[in-house]
């Protein structure tokens, strides 16, 4: 029986739309047949779920007739390309424009295909053939809303409301959107009759709170925020807007006592809580002043993330920032003996150990290291390093060819034959020193670190000069604010007797390094002592002993330069 009356209905659907499509006072033969037809096709999709059957009858009923606006429509529904979909909705729209079915049709397939102006008087028009429409209403305040226009998508939403009656999710929206165009009092009215008609609606609360904080009513905010976080303490949105509230208030105490729920959150990703506890652990002021809170924070995330990377090197940092050096670095080398260690995490162990001067052990896990990963061109590099600031020479230069077999880039090249280069140079070779720089260069010109050292050496040799300006001009120009490197160009604008520019720029050296360096004061000295600034020169001279200048050698140092007058 059902069966019957579905298709007598569909059946008197159809011819409608067809006498009215074609301003027919009585169906015709053809119609009817058309009509049957479209029954048929209809019955194979909702009946049968033959989509492809409907669709061979409904393309040869179109075939018929073109303008038949019930196969039209459903060809509308079940085609997959979008500009094709749209095509055959505005031909049903267009054989029926009264037909509320096919506005609506017509009007959300062109939002499928991001059309969006061009829908708006497409939705205008269903809802004068609708004025209940919620459908029309929604849309067209979310295309009011993301083109930039929210005043008219409010109008739109207070007009549903007239017409329709109150909506929760249309109040929602025009709640947020009264929000952003800081009509803060009318938010606030839309947010009390929210709360009151759902007490228990946790987000209902939190905007409302949002809009008493915007409208500076701190009181109500305070105790609406409460009153939301007492509905649901796990509520994620929540909790973050009122640590934002208490952010923007900079009362930072309160903000991480709300910020430690979402921290134990399961709900938060630990990649979130990361990215947030970088926040506060990068604001130098809040990590200082907040130190045990955010230790408690990073101490949570230790035990319920014991193995998270992100988390290890989060808590070590914690210690080391508290001076905690050793638990740290027992912290860390724990860690290393996990499934997931890299290089890097090694990296961090070995520069550690550097820095405490654990020798022994930095030795043993270095050794390690370059077992693991005999491949690393960054632990090749360290263990150079620690070589030379132990003396020998021979196995750096050893550890530096073999990163120059595994290099891959040109920096890397140019960084290893750099490497290479200061240590002939501290082996008294310049002459193998400066070829090895020449080899660098030639990778990469713009290694400042070999450009500073090539110029400086060769100043110290009073050879190509002019090369060394370049050098060290090129130097500056990409680091500008290293005081080395400034210092170098001065020193090589003194060896070529251009003084008062020496000075000039060794000023700047000094202001970078705060007077602080004491090369670079006696550097100073000697410039002023070429000007015949005699009493500053001596000045600058005590100063570089007062800095830690060897005074023995400074005493024979000014003596070689007055002696040689």
């Amino acid at each position: 029986m059902t069966l019957v009356v579905l298709s007598i209905v569909t059946l008197c659907t159809a011819m409608a739309a067809q006498r009215d499509a074609t301003h027919m006072p009585h169906p015709t033969l053809d119609t009817l047949t058309l009509g049957y037809r479209h029954i048929d096709a209809v019955q194979q999709m909702s009946i049968h779920r033959d989509t492809a059957g409907a669709r061979t009858i409904w393309l040869d009923i179109l075939r018929q007739d073109s303008t038949y606006a019930p196969a039209l429509y459903y060809m509308s529904r079940i085609e997959h390309d979008r500009d094709t979909r749209v095509r055959y909705a505005y031909q049903a729209f267009l054989g029926d424009t009264t037909n509320k079915w096919y506005t609506e049709n017509y009007a959300t397939a062109l939002v499928g295909t991001q059309q969006y102006t061009r829908s708006i008087p497409i939705f205008r028009r269903l809802m004068r053939l609708d004025d209940k429409s919620l459908q029309a209403y929604h849309a067209l305040a979310i295309i009011y809303a993301s083109q930039g226009m929210p005043y008219s998508a409010i109008a739109i939403l207070d007009t549903a409301e007239l017409r329709v009656g109150y909506n929760e999710y249309f109040a929602e929206m025009r709640q947020r959107l009264l929000l952003d165009t800081r009509q803060y009092s009318r938010a606030i009215e839309t947010g009390v009759r929210r709360t009151t008609e759902h007490p228990y609606d946790v987000e209902a609360r939190t905007t409302l709170a949002r809009a008493y904080a915007a409208a500076g009513n701190d009181s109500l905010a305070v105790a609406t925020f409460e009153a939301a976080f007492r509905l649901d303490t796990t509520d994620i949105a929540t909790i973050s807007a009122i640590v934002d509230y208490y952010y923007h208030k900079h009362d930072t105490r309160r903000m991480l006592d709300y910020d430690a729920h979402l921290f134990r959150s399961r709900e938060l990703s630990i990649e979130d809580k990361l990215q947030r506890l970088e926040l506060y652990t990068s604001d130098r002021g809040v990590y200082t002043n907040n130190y045990m809170r955010i230790g408690g924070i990073i101490q949570g995330l230790a035990i319920d993330y014991p193995n998270n990377r992100g988390v290890i090197e989060a808590y070590a940092s914690h210690m080391i920032a508290g001076g905690d050096y050793d638990y740290a670095l027992a912290y860390l080398r724990r860690h290393l003996e996990d499934d997931n260690t890299t290089e890097y995490h090694y990296m961090d162990v070995l520069q550690l150990e550097l820095y405490m001067g654990h020798t022994d052990v930095l030795v043993e896990d270095l050794a390690r290291a370059l077992e693991l990963f005999p491949g690393s061109f960054d632990l090749l590099s360290f263990a150079g390093y620690v070589d030379t600031t132990n003396g020998d020479y021979d196995s750096a230069i050893a550890h530096y060819k073999h990163g120059l077999d595994i290099a891959t880039t040109d920096a890397e090249h140019s960084t290893m034959l750099g490497n290479i280069g200061d240590l002939y140079h501290e082996m008294d070779d310049d002459r193998r020193a400066f070829s090895y720089y020449r080899k660098a260069l030639k990778y990469n010109p713009d290694n400042a670190l070999v450009l500073n050292n090539y110029a400086y050496f060769l100043s110290l040799k009073d050879k190509s000069l002019e090369k060394a300006l370049e050098m060290a001009e090129r130097a500056v120009s990409l680091e500008p604010n290293n005081e080395s490197f400034v210092d170098t160009y001065a020193w090589v604008l003194h060896r070529l007797g251009r003084n008062e520019d020496a000075k000039r720029i060794m000023r700047q050296a000094l202001s970078l390094s705060g007077q602080r360096d004491a090369s670079l004061l006696a550097h100073y000295a000697d410039i002023l002592w070429a000007l015949g600034e005699e009493f500053m020169a001596d000045t600058y001279w005590q100063k570089a002993v007062d800095r830690g200048y060897d005074s023995e050698a400074m005493k024979q140092h000014i003596e070689d330069i007055k002696g040689a007058e």
